[in-house]
Parts: C-alpha cells; structure tokens; sequence
C-alpha cells in the first residue's frame, strides 16, 4: 500500500466535499445564485489548486519520515516557492472567467504557511505510527483523541477559508460589486466555516467510531 497515495487520495475526496457543501451553502445567497454556475467552476480550479499543494506537503512530510528527521524550515519554504508556482497555473486557468486576479502574497503568506506546518506536522505524526499500526483510523486514534483531532482536522479547513477570504482582496471585480466587496468576502468566509463545522464532526464521527 502507498501511503502517501492513500492520504492524498483521502485529502482530495475531503476538500472536494469542502468545496461542494460551500458552494451549496452560498446557493441560500441571493447574490451568488446569480453567480453560481461560474463560481463553482471558480471553486473546482480554486480546490484543485489546493489539493495540489496538499499534495506537496504530504509527499514531503513521508520523505522527512524516510530521511529520518521531522519536517523543517527547509521544507515549509520550499513548500512556498511550490504553491506560487500552483498559483500562476491557477491564474491561467481562472483567466476563462469574468474576473482578474493579482496575488497579494503580503495578505495571504502568513496565513498559507501556517497550514503548511500544520498540514506537514499532522502528516509526519500519521506517517511515523502509522508504521507499526495496521490501519490509518487506529494511527490516527494513538496520536490524537478525539477532541484533539477534531481540532486538527477542523484547523487545515479554517486556514484554507482565511486564505480564500483574504485572496478574495485580489480579485478585481466589476466595479457594481464594489462597494459589498467585504460582505461578499464574509459571505463567502462564514458559508466556509460552517461547512467546515459539519464535514469535520462528520469525519470525526467515522474515524472514532468503536469498530476497527
């Protein structure tokens, strides 16, 4: 079995979920029924551009493991670097839709390397027991309880929302949408919370439930 297959497969399928229940959830605002249609294909790229570097930092956080050592700064900087590249095949792909984009890395950097370490360490803890335990669910359940990977699991989704919200500041938008800017960027940050709230408990749920 390739582990680092394994964990990627499972982050896909969760932010592919996350992604989803989000742009439900905006279905129940007026102003982005209207936008719907293209806001979700805005969405699919915009996941897909984090589940690429997801990717990254999990293949990273597995050759740490194989090397013998913990991820360290080395590895969050590259992982940096990594993501700005995922960024420019993101805004070619983006620049199909109605809008223009100009990354403000100074917003969002800070907020993109902590889920990178947060997304690194979780990684490494899950490769490191997972070698002597049979199972992803009992590695998981020997390293954290339930609340602890409820918290987890709950962080990696709240990071990718600070960082939608904040690069919602570099879309250039059709200048009627200007001045709701910021309900639309808070709109669009709550809708991601709760989402996360729900698909977290959910999964949370499965992972400790009694049969192993």
């Amino acid at each position: 079995m390739n582990k680092v297959r394994v964990l990627c497969a499972i982050d896909r399928l969760m932010m592919q979920e996350f992604s989803r229940r989000t742009a439900e959830g905006l279905k129940d605002h007026a102003l982005f029924r209207l936008l719907l249609p293209a806001f979700q294909s805005f969405l699919d790229i915009n996941v897909r551009k984090e589940v690429e570097k997801d990717r990254f930092a999990i293949s990273s956080a597995a050759a740490a493991h194989g090397a013998g050592r913990e991820p360290d700064a080395s590895d969050t900087l590259r992982l940096l670097q990594q993501a700005r590249d995922i960024d420019q095949a993101f805004l070619r792909q983006a620049a199909l839709f109605p809008i223009a984009i100009s990354i403000q890395y100074g917003d969002i950097e800070q907020i993109r390397q902590r889920r990178i370490q947060h997304l690194l360490d979780l990684a490494y803890r899950l490769f490191v027991q997972w070698e002597n335990t049979p199972r992803l669910r009992m590695a998981i359940a020997n390293i954290y309880d339930r609340e602890q990977f409820r918290a987890a699991l709950y962080e990696i989704f709240h990071l990718y929302g600070l960082e939608t919200k904040m690069l919602s500041h570099s879309v250039r938008i059709p200048r009627v949408f200007t001045p709701a800017r910021e309900k639309l960027a808070q709109t669009i940050y709550s809708v991601m919370e709760t989402a996360a709230e729900e698909l977290v408990s959910e999964l949370t749920r499965k992972v400790y439930r009694r049969d192993y």
